[in-house]
This record gives C-alpha cells, structure tokens and sequence, in this order.
C-alpha cells in the first residue's frame, strides 16, 4: 500500500489531502455530500484555516460548478449557526471576498451570507458594516413573483440599507440607496415600506441641510392617519417639520410652510412633547414676521441634533444664519430702509457681515431690495398688494382667537355647553 501511495501525496497538508481524495470521487452527488459533510465538521470545530481552505478549493477548477454552489449554499445557512463572533465574521467575508473574484456565480449564497453579516453586525451595533455588507447584494436582477412585489422586495431592500446608514450618520451612502428605493416606488403597494421610505428620504434631507424640503416631508408624514401611524408619533414628526422650517433659509417658501404649521391645531400641543417645548412659539414669532432674540432660542438651541448645530462657511452655527435672516426680513416690515451700522446692531452682527448677508439674500431673490454702498444703507422694497399682507394679519388673528377658544373651553367645559345651549333653535312647539 505504501509502494501505491502517490509521492504527491506527501507534500499535502492534510486538509489538503482530504480535498484531494473527495476531489476523486466519481459519483458527483457522493462527491457534494462528502464536501458538505467536512464543511459542516470544520464549522462545528470553528477550524477557520482549514474553512478558508476548503472554500479556496470549491472555487478551484477542480470542482464542478454545480457542486461548488450546493456546497456553499450549505455552508451559508450553517455559517452564523455553527460559527459565532470574529471567526464568523472572518469566515464570511473571506467567503464574499473570493466569491467575488470567482468567473462562476454563487448569487443565492453571496445574498445568504451578506443577510447572515447584517444581522450580526447589527447584533455588535457596528451599522456601518452591517450596511456595507447588505448593500453588496445585486437587487436589480432578482425576479419574484409580480411586479409589484417585486418592487416592494427591492424597496424594502434599498430602505433597509439608508436606514442602516443613517444610524451611523453615513448620509452620502443612505442617500444613494434613498435614491435607487425612488425609482421604485410609484410600483410599491405595501404601505409600511411608503412611510419608511418617506421618513428616510426625509432624515435624509434634513441631514444635507434640505431643511424647507425636509420640514414639508415631515409636515405631510405627520398628517399621516392614526391608524397607520401613533398619534405621539405624528406629534413627534410635527415637531421636526417645525425644527426644520426654523433652521431653513427665509423666503417664499418658508413662508408658505410656516403658514400650513401655523395654521395646524396641533401645533400648540408641541408644549407638551419632551425636546419642542418652545417651537410653537418660535415658529409664531416668525410667521408673525416678528424679530427673534437670543434669549427666546436657548431652549429651542438645546434640542437640535448634532448635524443642526454645524456651523456655515459663514463662520455662523445654521440656527444664527436662520435667525438673522429672519430679523433682516422681519425688518422689512418695519424700516423703510436702514443704514448697516443700525441693522447690524439689530441683527447682533458686524454692520459688514449685514450688508453680505442682504447682499446673498437679494440676488436669491430671497429679500426686495436694493442697496446703496455710497451711503452704506439697505432700502426696502414691498411688492405685495395690501390685500396680502392684510390677509395675513386676519390668518394670523383667526388662529388666535381659535386657540384662545379652545383653551377656554378646556378651562371652563361649561361655557362650551351653555354656549351651544344659547344658539341651539327652540324646540318645535306641540
């Protein structure tokens, strides 16, 4: 037996040798399930040599293609089971790494084990891995059941991956996969990925600064029924719509946004959420086109998140850019026009920076008017009718008074009783 021993065999390490001898086994199902078995036998052992060993060898041009992905597809719904914590992870992505430089496909494998990686690595909170290995699966090629489901099973697919992303604040990648879910949204049915889709694209835009495009998103989620969304989470969505239309650049659009809050009922029940305390008030005063004060924000300062605290190219954190354009255009309302020295010190800036930021918010058609740098003034101009502007005043006395009736009421249920009582028809007589 030793004389018909091969030479070559000696030079083999025993793994090795092993893959050798099953490599020669005739019947090709005898063969898988010889592979599949010492696979399923190093896993137990956590060997993770000789499992990269064995990988190396499925991947070898020795081994059938249909054999090599019946062995892998093995491997990957035992991999997570039999093989815990770093060895799992080395395993797996030595697995993808040479998956992927192979000419012969493992699709279902590749997606079970970057499924596998996902969920550990969120298991570990290491979001930013767990994203990266789930959006190495190839969505566009998979084909299930009819279009629409297809399209919910891709968008669930791309949500899941910018959620992942933005939990580590990684917004450049969570908007790229944000945007791929777009493109197939209009065929998605199911309403559960809609909202998180909306939510994401929305947590998105506010992160990229988007704030106006951000504060709208958040307002049309926030008016989303209760019966798909808890009421306190409708409160929670109002809020950042109103965070949102604070930190966004003043102008026409703002003020149309401003206009919707303003005018929403819900908008005074803010007082009572952990973290929007002052935002009622905040967002009146600038509807109102009334000038803010440092000491009116403190509060509404201390609730922002991180990336709202970012201070501007201006050297300005974006809640001080947003304030004094807001006091600029609140000051159109009042001055005719005003020389910079004056307006930087109404505005709590250097008169230089005040005649830059007017400048800005001219040529973006942001502000009218128009400045004269002989003389160092900013002259404004109104172009609304006075029929606007008395609109607005009438808005904006309606929803007082319907807010100051309605905690009439709350205070003192019986006025509301003797009220409807007092204009109630008289009874028909017999």
């Amino acid at each position: 037996e030793e004389a018909s021993r091969p030479p070559w065999r000696d030079w083999l390490s025993p793994m090795d040798a092993q893959l050798s001898q099953i490599a020669a086994v005739v019947d090709l199902k005898a063969r898988a399930e010889r592979y599949m078995e010492v696979m399923e036998d190093k896993l137990g052992m956590g060997d993770t040599g000789s499992i990269q060993a064995v990988v190396a060898h499925l991947l070898s041009d020795e081994v059938p293609a249909a054999i090599a992905r019946k062995a892998f597809m093995h491997m990957a719904t035992n991999l997570r089971t039999l093989l815990g914590g770093e060895a799992f992870e080395e395993v797996a992505e030595f697995t993808l790494e040479k998956m992927r430089g192979s000419s012969t496909s493992f699709e279902d494998s590749d997606h079970t084990i970057r499924r596998e990686l996902f969920e550990h690595y969120k298991s570990e909170h290491d979001f930013g891995s767990a994203a990266r290995a789930l959006s190495g699966i190839q969505m566009e090629n998979i084909a299930t059941g009819s279009e629409a489901e297809r399209s919910n099973t891709i968008a669930d697919h791309y949500v899941t991956v910018a959620e992942t992303y933005l939990i580590e604040d990684e917004t450049v990648d969570a908007e790229n996969f944000v945007n791929k879910a777009t493109a197939h949204m209009g065929d998605v049915t199911d309403t559960h990925i809609q909202l998180r889709y909306k939510v994401t694209h929305s947590k998105v835009l506010d992160a990229n600064r988007k704030f106006l495009d951000a504060a709208w998103n958040y307002y049309q989620l926030s008016q989303t029924p209760a019966t798909l969304i808890k009421a306190d989470d409708l409160l929670v969505l109002l809020g950042k719509a109103t965070t949102c239309a604070i930190l966004g650049k003043a102008g026409p659009q703002r003020d149309r946004i401003l206009l919707s809050l303003v005018k929403d009922e819900r908008l005074p029940s803010l007082e009572q959420v952990d973290g929007y305390a002052t935002h009622a008030q905040v967002l009146t005063k600038m509807y109102m086109q009334q000038i803010l004060r440092k000491t009116e924000l403190r509060a509404f300062e201390e609730s922002l998140m991180d990336h709202q605290k970012a201070v501007t190219a201006e050297g300005l954190t974006i809640l001080q850019r947003a304030v004094i354009e807001h006091n600029m255009a609140a000051a159109a309302q009042v001055y005719e026009n005003i020389r910079f020295e004056e307006l930087g010190a109404l505005l709590e800036i250097d008169a230089s920076r005040a005649e830059r930021m007017a400048a800005k918010m001219i040529s973006e058609g942001r502000l009218n008017g128009f400045i004269d740098q002989v003389e160092s003034v900013l002259h404004f101009q109104d172009d609304k009718s006075v029929l606007t502007n008395w609109d607005k005043q009438i808005t904006a006395l309606c929803v007082t008074v319907n807010r100051t009736c309605e905690k009439i009421t709350e205070t003192v249920p019986a006025l509301s009783e003797e009220g409807a009582a007092a204009v109630s028809p008289p009874a028909p007589a017999e």
